[in-house]
């Protein structure tokens, strides 16, 4: 990974985190390692990836929305799922 998108990277995840805690503090969620805050992470997680691929296709001058979005990140983690059950 070059440095440059190691920075990249390092400051969407402090984004994310910023996120992570203002939505715990709307939710009045006080144990952040609860299901409840798993959870919060979690929509978190999906709604920067969501923002993200929407900002590249705009970039790149595709069309996209949340039903493409949302389709191929299920065709992702199927990927992905099956590339670990063949590591196994």
């Amino acid at each position: 990974m070059s440095t440059l998108h190691k920075q990249a990277m390092d400051a969407v995840l402090k984004a994310a985190e910023i996120d992570v805690l203002g939505t715990l503090e709307e939710q009045g969620i006080k144990d952040r390692y609860s299901e409840e805050g798993d959870q919060a992470a979690y929509d978190v997680a999906i709604l920067h990836g969501y923002r993200v691929f929407m900002r590249i296709c705009e970039a790149n001058g595709l069309a996209a929305d949340a039903d493409l979005f949302a389709e191929m990140a299920a065709e992702l983690a199927d990927d992905i799922a099956n590339d670990r059950g063949d590591a196994d």
